[in-house]
């Protein structure tokens, strides 16, 4: 027994990983229509239906489906011990969750109810339908349990228009940008006060930081700097270009000069949000970029450190 258990593991451990990129992907196909994942800049509008069939249900319809290509193909044999990929699963969603820095964004409550229950739900359909060497294609014969199907749907349909606006989630996001911050300012803050005087200047500084560092938390920095076929590539906190590998001081100290010298570039721009965005767009020219790095200055300034608010609101006068 311990042998098959083994010998079936890479296996198993591979339809996990299958499994979690095929529930981001219909999660990232599904946000508009109420589906949360674990990003900084998402609308906090939460379907709870959507939400709990995804997390909960996907692993338990992900190895009945993979059970009855197994049985279908004359491999029944495949389906023994298929449940151990829903407990993988949880498992590498929660640690791939720590390794990108997102732990903070998640309602861990929440996510342990979702996998308990969806290790319930998906044990309960091993047991009783994976198990039994039958076919799992379904029987038209019996189309009067398809009214427990219809009734499932409209139940869904019901529980699908009910939504959670701002709540936990916002709060998540502030707790995540403030974290971020206050561990900038202490490990940077003495080098940014040093080289930045304007307040407005040293706002997009930190939210520059800040961004950079959910993008590319510390496991992936990390990785980055073991690449060393690229000759030039960005390292460090601040993402960086540059032909060596940079600390993430360095990168902070070089990230510094780059703003300051557009700041100045753009000092003749009528309007302070021309010069923002301006600046930043030197950095990044990516749209998107830009409007990310605002939306983290407007969390600093209204949610994280009132010191910024001024400075902030200088931008709309």
């Amino acid at each position: 027994m311990d042998y098959v258990i083994w010998a079936t593991l890479p296996m198993h451990v591979a339809l996990a990983l299958m499994l979690f990129f095929l529930v981001n992907w219909i999660g990232k196909h599904a946000i508009e229509f109420g589906y949360v994942s674990t990003s900084l800049f998402e609308e906090p509008n939460e379907s709870v239906a959507l939400n709990f069939f995804i997390r909960a249900l996907s692993p338990a319809v992900f190895i009945i489906l993979v059970s009855s290509a197994a049985v279908a193909v004359s491999r029944p044999e495949l389906r023994l011990g298929i449940i151990n990929v829903v407990p993988y699963y949880y498992v590498l969603r929660a640690v791939i969750i720590f390794l990108f820095n997102r732990h903070r964004l998640i309602s861990w409550p929440g996510y342990i109810f979702h996998s308990l229950f969806g290790i319930a739900l998906a044990t309960l359909a091993y047991i009783y339908l994976i198990l039994p060497n039958r076919s799992l294609i379904p029987d038209l014969e019996t189309a009067g349990n398809e009214l427990w199907l219809a009734l499932l749907a409209f139940l869904y349909a019901v529980a699908n228009k009910i939504t959670l606006s701002g709540g936990p989630g916002a709060r998540r996001r502030n707790i995540f940008v403030n974290s971020h911050y206050v561990a900038a300012r202490a490990r940077f803050g003495e080098k940014i006060d040093s080289k930045v005087s304007d307040e407005l200047l040293k706002l997009v500084a930190y939210s520059v930081l800040v961004y950079e560092d959910y993008c590319r938390p510390p496991a992936i920095r990390t990785l980055e700097r073991l690449a060393v076929w690229k000759k030039r590539r960005t390292t460090g906190i601040m993402q960086v270009a540059a032909d060596e590998v940079l600390t993430d001081e360095e990168s902070v100290n070089r990230g510094l000069d780059i703003l300051l010298d557009s700041w100045e570039k753009y000092s003749s721009e009528e309007h302070l949000w021309s010069r923002v965005r301006l600046s930043i767009s030197d950095y990044n020219k990516d749209e998107d970029y830009i409007q990310r790095v605002h939306e983290v200055m407007e969390i600093l300034a209204k949610r994280v450190d009132p010191s910024f608010r001024a400075a902030y609101d200088s931008i709309w006068n």
